[in-house]
């Protein structure tokens, strides 16, 4: 059976910070979240903002709420140092598993489901609208900032175009009131099938890699049997604590039982077989280069335009063998960093691997921290 940890409106108070843990439903399929609120002296950049009349300075000086978006097989359990550097520099942080990750349940396609970046991408928009932006608080219209690690910064980059929507041509930035994106990493898309999409191939290597990639599918990520014994039988405890340490090039001490635990009890969890094999074989998607060409107006700033380019900050690890700094994505965003026109910043963290905000979190937060100090 199902294990899931869904807590509805507990929360936890302390001298510095509200926790709440929410059972949220996003096409009526639970999803679970956690949001985190500093202390009220936390959160005040000016103490004499409320004596200003000027509604621009107030504007000013609130504070973005931050969302947190996992990657792959992951879940709001890697986010642990970066939520408490967040709540104690005063921000509001949310963050929440994606459907059919972690502690969220794990519906398939008797479900209506169908996984993908643009399902992922709506599911955060529509928690924004719903529990942060929902116009019964006090967050009502507030900035946010999507935070997002691998194929989560992908959701992140989707969300905030709004390229999940295909019944509006205006983007998400007209609801929700996005401010910017921070990308641990960046993925290519969906699944590895992605990697065939990058520019720099000529057109025998994508029809090789697209060969590959078929013959994968066919042998293992549609084999349901197959994946259920992987899952069953060989995705171990231990398995998972080396994989998870080879990624972490700065401080693999820091993959504890907690860490590890995070990973396996879900890839356990009834519907995980279904979900993993749609994850590798369904559609990729668009990647980071052709959504910032769909919507390059967005991500410029040009004389004609009164509106900034909208800000971007990524902070790579060095030593990255799943979304390497030398490959597509990493050096397309590298060379966007260099332009001008555009608000992307680029920082690499050395040492570091797939994950980081957990292998080097000093170093990730001070970057993650000092960029939202410049929004």
């Amino acid at each position: 059976g199902q294990v899931h940890a869904f807590v509805i409106h507990r929360s936890i108070q302390s001298s510095s910070r509200t926790q709440s843990l929410h059972a949220w439903k996003f096409q009526g399929h639970d999803v679970y979240t956690e949001s985190f609120k500093p202390s009220p002296l936390s959160t005040i950049s000016n103490p004499f903002a409320s004596l200003l009349n000027n509604p621009q300075n107030s504007k000013r000086d609130q504070k973005p709420i931050l969302v947190l978006i996992h990657g792959f097989g992951c879940s709001t359990t890697y986010w642990r140092k970066t939520k408490t550097a967040l709540l104690d520099a005063g921000y509001e942080v949310h963050a929440l598993d994606l459907l059919g990750q972690g502690q969220s349940s794990k519906p398939g396609r008797s479900n209506g489901i169908e996984y993908s970046i643009r399902l992922w991408a709506q599911q955060v928009d529509t928690y924004i609208q719903e529990i942060i932006d929902d116009g019964s608080n006090s967050n009502n219209n507030a900035p946010i900032v999507l935070c997002g690690n691998s194929l989560g910064s992908l959701v992140a980059l989707t969300a905030v175009t709004g390229d999940f929507d295909d019944s509006s041509s205006s983007t998400a930035t007209n609801n929700n009131n996005y401010q910017g994106i921070c990308m641990f990493n960046c993925g290519v898309g969906f699944n590895s099938r992605g990697i065939a999409n990058e520019e720099q191939w000529a057109p025998w290597q994508r029809f090789l890699i697209n060969a590959v990639y078929n013959v994968l599918e066919l042998l293992i990520f549609r084999n349901t049997l197959l994946l259920t014994y992987v899952l069953n039988n060989v995705v171990t405890k231990d398995l998972l604590r080396d994989t998870l340490q080879s990624l972490y090039k700065c401080t693999p001490s820091n993959v504890d039982d907690e860490l590890v635990d995070s990973f396996y009890y879900p890839a356990k969890e009834e519907g995980s077989v279904e979900a993993l094999s749609q994850i590798y074989t369904n559609d990729p998607g668009a990647t980071p280069m052709e959504l910032h060409r769909r919507y390059q107006d967005m991500f410029s700033t040009t004389a004609s335009s009164n509106s900034k380019a909208f800000p971007v900050h990524l902070v790579w690890g060095d030593d990255d063998a799943v979304t390497p700094l030398e490959g597509g994505v990493g050096q397309f965003y590298c060379n966007l960093a260099q332009d001008p026109t555009k608000r992307i910043s680029f920082e690499t963290l050395s040492p570091s691997g797939h994950i980081p905000f957990d292998d080097n979190p000093d170093a990730s937060n001070q970057s993650l921290l000092t960029w939202l100090g410049t929004l």
